[in-house]
């Protein structure tokens, strides 16, 4: 069994419920097309990364029952109201499953590379947690050799203090901590321009 699994978070890409930051521009359509573009990169960077076992942790929707579009990976569903339960549950699943190392990615930013991936399996043999920070504060990428629900615990999901935040938590619980270098995401009309820009050079 590969000692780092890699799960990576995914919704059901139904009309009008993903990139909805987006619908000012987009139609519903575009913008979950956009999402499943997004999701693959992803898994495709993901799988350029030796020695890691891939799973797609998936919030499903009854309206988009349809999982081909993702390809044949294992699954866990995803459980819990909040993101931080989400991702507990997330951890402590794969923990339970024999992993020695376990990062959570999230699927709708443009820019991981594999060598961005890499460099957080590799900082996880040496380091507790490994944060990939985001522009805008948060994180796309959290990296864990044990589980720590308290990283996940009251935490600014979705504000600009969310990595700050949990690298203070993980000071306070004894936690060696790694920021990987920023990464931009895909969230606005702003960061859609940018993106499309990018893959028109």
């Amino acid at each position: 069994m590969n000692p780092t699994w890699a799960l990576v978070f995914v919704k059901a890409p139904s009309p009008g419920l993903v990139k909805t930051r987006l619908l000012s521009v987009l139609s519903a359509e575009e913008a979950a097309a956009l999402y499943r573009t997004l999701v693959r990169d992803t898994l495709e960077a993901l799988a350029a990364v030796p020695n890691l076992h891939r799973v797609v942790a998936y919030a499903a929707d009854p309206a988009f029952p349809d999982l081909t579009w993702l390809g044949a990976y294992p699954m866990v569903r995803q459980e819990g109201e909040t993101l931080g339960a989400r991702l507990q549950h997330a951890f402590a699943w794969a923990f339970a499953q024999g992993a020695a190392r376990v990062i959570a990615v999230g699927s709708d930013a443009p820019a991981l590379s594999p060598d961005w991936l890499r460099e957080a399996c590799e900082a996880l043999a040496r380091v507790d947690v490994v944060l990939g920070p985001t522009r805008d504060g948060g994180y796309q990428l959290i990296g864990l050799r044990r589980l720590s629900p308290e990283l996940f615990a009251d935490m600014p999901w979705s504000t600009s203090a969310l990595c700050d935040r949990t690298l203070e938590r993980a000071a306070c619980l004894g936690l060696r901590a790694r920021c990987l270098a920023p990464v931009e995401d895909l969230d606005t009309p702003d960061d859609l321009r940018r993106y499309l820009a990018s893959r028109s050079r």
